[in-house]
């Protein structure tokens, strides 16, 4: 009887076992290790840590000669570890100054969202008629011209230029009408309650639905437009709505996102106007007033369980003195946006850095802090404020706010270096 032989290679089997099986296991202790890592960069701040960031704070403000007259509220958040590391005063009124722009900000971000349009449109109740005139083929607008503002606070001569380049593509050469301008997106207040009546400038921006160039002769540079490009204008520029039928010839939209980093990173108070009154939109009437747009914002506060008592908000970019807030408020405002919202990575990239960029690019050079703060400024006659986040080298998301009131005049950058020395101190751990 023949028997079949059956062989197997035990050695090159065992060979190929063995280093399956050490490959295996380096990649098992590779994931251990890298697990390991994460979890000791998340460790809570050791107890002794937080005790000596505390001793440092609290020395700092001991000792600053500027605390002798002014006040001083902090609350600072581990948002990584869940647990405040610091506070003080944190539950007293102040004045957010331009702090306020988070709440603005966030508001518009969470109701409006990033991709929602700022539009300013032409259109008109009439149609274009062909004629011959002198044996030349003319294009004749026989109606009225609307312009609608929405408050489109980075308008300038350029996109007025465009606008009447589309209005030339439609070959129109005559306009038999009149030239509107729609103003109903908002009330005629062109100042904010609480603003000072003599704080003029780029600090104080009239709240116009339309604005060019910051100059609120939006008609007049119009007409004077279309007739430098060869529009003949009959009529004369007033204010009215447009009436409920008609047609669009042209349009000018920005996107949130595109306004953003102006209105946080430069502080621009007309942005943060524009965008609180893209709120008053939301309820489908015209002539909106702040009030109505602070609806949406007191919401979204309410929303965290704030006390009624701990804000009071009354324009979108923090120029009233009519404004209070307190610390432990505002980091309410931003751990909801760094842990419920969805537009998080937005919001905080349009936060000036510490450092680099914006209204910070000069604070915090070459220090435990540079780099790693971002965060929105505030200031006013006598107020300084800071709020925003911390990414310090141990792996966590602090979230501050610091508010400073009563300092005496000409003395913004002393108070300013206090701050920057308190979030150093944080920063150091």
């Amino acid at each position: 009887m023949q028997i079949s032989s059956f062989s197997l290679d035990f050695p090159n089997l065992f060979c190929k076992t063995y280093v399956y099986l050490q490959q295996k296991t380096d990649e098992i202790m590779r994931k251990l290790y890298i697990t390991l890592l994460i979890a000791l960069a998340i460790l809570p701040v050791s107890a002794q840590n937080v005790a000596q960031i505390k001793t440092e704070i609290d020395s700092l403000l001991a000792v600053h000669p500027l605390m002798r007259w002014a006040s001083m509220g902090i609350h600072v958040y581990d948002a990584t570890a869940d647990t405040v590391l610091y506070s003080h005063d944190a539950k007293k009124l102040h004045r957010p100054a331009s702090t306020t722009k988070l709440f603005t900000c966030a508001t518009v971000l969470k109701n409006l969202g990033a991709d929602y349009g700022i539009k300013t449109t032409i259109s008109t109740t009439g149609k274009i008629h062909k004629h011959r005139v002198n044996h030349e083929r003319r294009h004749v607008l026989e109606g009225d011209l609307y312009i609608k503002g929405n408050f489109d606070p980075a308008f300038s001569q350029a996109d007025m230029d465009t606008l009447i380049m589309r209005l030339k593509d439609l070959e129109i050469d005559s306009i038999s009408g009149n030239i509107y301008a729609d103003l109903s997106m908002k009330d005629s207040l062109l100042t904010g309650y609480g603003w000072c009546w003599d704080d003029t400038g780029d600090d104080s921006p009239l709240l116009s639905p339309l604005v060019i160039d910051k100059d609120t002769c939006f008609i007049s540079k119009f007409i004077s437009g279309l007739q430098a490009d060869g529009i003949n204008v009959s009529g004369f520029g007033s204010v009215s709505s447009h009436p409920t039928e008609y047609t669009i010839l042209a349009e000018k939209c920005r996107a949130i996102s595109e306004l953003l980093p102006q209105c946080l990173k430069s502080s621009d108070n007309r942005y943060a106007e524009s965008f609180l009154y893209q709120l008053g939109n939301l309820n489908n009437k015209d002539y909106d007033s702040a009030s109505d747009a602070l609806f949406y914002v007191n919401q979204l506060i309410d929303s965290l369980g704030v006390d009624k008592h701990d804000y009071r908000l009354v324009d979108g970019s923090g120029l009233s003195f009519y404004n209070a807030i307190t610390p432990e408020t505002e980091v309410a405002l931003l751990k909801y946006v760094l842990q419920e919202s969805d537009f998080y990575e937005i919001f905080r990239d349009a936060l000036p850095i510490s450092g680099q960029d914006g209204t910070l690019k000069n604070r915090m050079k070459e220090s435990p802090s540079a780099g790693k703060v971002y965060a929105k400024t505030g200031s006013l006659t006598g107020t300084y404020a800071l709020a925003g986040y911390i990414y310090p080298e141990n792996g966590h998301t602090y979230i501050f706010s610091l508010m400073n009131d009563g300092v005496p005049a000409g003395e913004g950058t002393g108070i300013r270096e206090l701050q920057d020395q308190v979030l150093n101190v944080l920063c150091s751990y």
